[in-house]
């Protein structure tokens, strides 16, 4: 799978779920207003995406992670102007222990670690 165009009606949420107990402040959901963003900001998050893909699993498909106490990453990109970008919606899964480093960051850390 190639990433979408991250035009500027796109959004990015990333949360952690998954594992035994929900607790709420480990799912810390962040939500990316792309329009918000530099150029720079976005080549930077692009890159990250880049990275998580090849470890990437849509929802529902057998090797899909959060089965049992696994945590996993959900990626959602959203697109407010369906009719322009021509993008529907996607949801990737990334499990926890094979999630790359700079997602890990994302995750903790927000648009703060695309600003650095």
């Amino acid at each position: 799978m190639n990433l979408p165009d991250l035009t500027d009606d796109a959004v990015v949420e990333l949360a952690r779920e998954g594992g035994v107990a929900f607790i709420p402040r480990l799912s810390a959901p962040r939500r990316i207003v792309l329009a918000e963003l530099s150029p720079e900001q976005r080549e930077r998050l692009a890159e990250i995406l880049r990275q998580a893909l090849p470890q990437a699993h849509p929802p529902g498909q057998p090797d899909s992670p959060g089965r049992g106490d696994q945590r996993y990453y959900r990626i959602q990109i959203a697109w407010t102007h369906h009719d322009s970008s021509g993008y529907a919606d996607i949801v990737l899964l990334v499990p926890e222990n094979s999630a790359p480093p700079a997602l890990q960051n994302l995750w903790k850390r927000g648009e703060d670690c695309i600003c650095d």
